[in-house]
């Protein structure tokens, strides 16, 4: 028997031990509900109290088994509690009823599933970005790990259709599936498309077998972490500054880390029915367009000053990670 089933059988027995006394001395003394209740918890806590008053031969026969019983539900609801106490589950449990609660409120996150060394650098990046994120982990040393860097998590299978509810999987905007085995990202892309039709999935893939797969099962974008590692090794060997300036880790004037962010052109917007020079974009947040992709699929490269923006189409730009923060405030 877990620890969390043996507390909560001690909590019910507990429970019960009162609605029987409170019944018993109700119907057999004719007690009202607070006499009973008062005569129930000093027979159980055995404080010696007097009784209300005289009981019958019968009431006498009924407290001596309350207490009897009272006795075997006290001694195991105190085990119980001694367990958890001594194997420290006690705060777990009640952190994972508090994490429940918090979940069931959150909507628009994004869903991790796995925190091994790929989901452990895509949840940094999540948390570096302020994005709201909730992890689903079966491993018992990912899970700590997780716990340790205080992030919202969900303990158990992330194919497990509860889970993935339990997760906000109906609310949640995106999933990203960072599983080491290339079968369980399948599945789990099955799966999650199965339960939101809308939702946008990302899968890990370790072959190109995989990558198809992930494709038909229903995964928006795959991502093999060996190739992406290839090709910047090589990049890295051949052209260094170019690899310096994709990742953006150059540290800019001001002290502020260079970032892209993208730019939803919005019904009634600022930009909307705009051209990029009519934005002015460069001269107000000193950020540059690097792409515009239109609401019809069609990616345009470095886009001229007199590319119109409609509504529905997405605006990508280069900047200082704070300007951009300012130019989406300034957009929403």
């Amino acid at each position: 028997m877990s620890s969390e089933t043996k507390l909560r059988l001690a909590i019910f027995l507990g429970v019960l031990m009162i609605v029987i006394g409170c019944a018993g001395y109700i119907i057999i003394e004719g007690y009202q509900p607070l006499e009973a209740l008062y005569m129930t918890v000093i027979t159980l806590a055995t404080v010696g109290f007097k009784e209300i008053r005289p009981l019958s031969e019968t009431g006498q026969i009924f407290t001596i088994f309350l207490i009897i019983f009272g006795a075997f539900a006290g001694a195991f609801i105190i085990s119980a509690m001694a367990q958890l106490v001594v194997q420290g589950q006690l705060e777990l449990i009640l952190g994972k009823r508090k994490m429940e609660k918090k979940l069931q409120k959150i909507k628009n996150h994004i869903i991790l599933c796995g925190f091994g060394r790929v989901g452990k650098q895509v949840a940094m990046e999540f948390a570096k970005r302020n994005e709201q994120f909730v992890i689903v982990e079966k491993d018992k040393g990912s899970i700590e790990e997780a716990r340790n860097c205080g992030f919202n998590l969900i303990q158990g299978d992330a194919a497990d259709d509860d889970i993935l509810n339990k997760a906000g999987i109906e609310r949640a905007r995106a999933i990203v599936s960072t599983l080491p085995d290339d079968a369980e990202n399948v599945y789990l892309a099955l799966t999650a498309r199965q339960i939101s039709p809308n939702l946008y999935i990302i899968a890990r893939a370790e072959t190109v077998l995989a990558k198809k797969k992930l494709r038909r099962a229903g995964a928006d974008r795959v991502v093999s972490p060996h190739e992406l590692g290839g090709s910047q090794m090589a990049m890295a060997t051949l052209r260094p500054n170019v690899v310096d300036f994709m990742q953006l880790a150059a540290e800019v004037p001001g002290g502020e880390n260079i970032g892209i962010e993208e730019i939803s052109i919005l019904e009634g917007g600022e930009l909307t029915g705009k051209t990029i020079i009519e934005a002015a974009i460069k001269s107000k947040y000193d950020a540059i367009v690097v792409g515009l992709r239109k609401k019809s699929g069609n990616l345009v490269f470095n886009p001229s000053g007199g590319t119109k923006m409609d509504q529905g189409d997405i605006l990508v730009v280069l900047g200082e990670n704070g300007k951009l923060e300012k130019l989406a405030e300034d957009l929403a």
